[in-house]
């Protein structure tokens, strides 16, 4: 046995250096935000090469924004009012009323396009929440000036209920700031305004409605919310002006992806001048 292999002779010494370290060389920078069209292909791949459903991230998205109406709502005697697309959105909004539901919050789920097609993700978990007997009802009849407030303190809750929850997952990085709002949107998003304004609280998914993921551009009708849960990474269109003063506060849960999964599959980032540096942080 050589000294160098015998488990008593220093395994780092002069006689006996360890080999040299290789010195780090980042591979790649980290990215901050992500535009529609980078979001498309991050979802693409997670479904194709990883073959990761798109029900699970679903699910993922909806149980993240069933936990935030629970800290915004403060109290279960707190009515949460969930508006649905027909998109991912939509997919997530009827999972989270669907576990919110379980969990004894009273929930509702307002349709705001209760005669238009669903995607095949969104069919399947609109059914699931019938089926546990989650309200659906069309959009167009909800009344922002008669719903049942909170009760602030009942004999079993300890925190202070808001009047309400408002979740808007009606459209996400789909919307181009080039295509208006139509004006039965419209009409839903200021009935959602007008709650705002008597005092509930309103939580995009994604990004609100009507605000361009990929230049910030806002629309006339768009929502204003008091927090947006973007996943994966803050969407361009919510870390610049106009557009991010309609998110309010943005948080980034996760869906059960890995954290540096957008650099995984879209490699280095890309720098064309009309994108800033997006080594430094966004503006907050």
């Amino acid at each position: 046995m050589r000294k160098n292999e015998s488990p008593f002779w220093p395994q780092k010494s002069i006689l006996n250096p360890p080999p040299p370290r290789v010195p780090y060389e980042p591979v790649r920078r980290v990215r901050k935000t992500l535009t529609r069209e980078e979001q498309r292909e991050v979802d693409r791949v997670a479904a194709t090469k990883h073959q990761l459903p798109v029900a699970i991230l679903m699910e993922h998205a909806g149980l993240a924004v069933a936990n935030a109406c629970v800290v915004m709502a403060g109290a279960t005697t707190t009515p949460i009012h969930i508006f649905a697309g027909k998109g991912m959105n939509g997919g997530d909004s009827y999972v989270a009323a669907r576990i919110l539901k379980a969990w004894g919050y009273k929930v509702t789920i307002w349709d705001c396009f209760p005669n238009d097609a669903h995607t095949a993700a969104v069919k399947v978990n609109r059914a699931v929440a019938e089926s546990f007997d989650v309200p659906i009802r069309p959009a167009s009849e909800f009344d922002p000036a008669i719903w049942q407030a909170g009760i602030s303190r009942m004999i079993h809750e300890q925190e202070p209920g808001m009047p309400c929850v408002i979740v808007d997952g009606i459209i996400g990085t789909g919307y181009e700031f080039s295509r208006p709002l139509p004006p039965g949107l419209c009409a839903i998003t200021s009935k959602i305004e007008e709650g705002h304004i008597r005092g509930a609280r309103v939580i995009s998914i994604d990004i609100p409605t009507g605000v361009d993921c990929n230049t910030g551009e806002v629309d006339p009708g768009a929502v204003s919310a008091d927090m947006t849960l973007s996943f994966i990474l803050p969407k361009y269109g919510i870390t610049i002006a106009p557009g991010k003063n309609k998110a309010g506060q943005v948080r980034v849960p996760t869906i059960g992806l890995p954290i540096n999964f957008a650099d995984m599959v879209l490699g280095p980032i890309p720098e064309p001048k009309d994108r800033p540096d997006e080594t430094k942080a966004p503006e907050a």
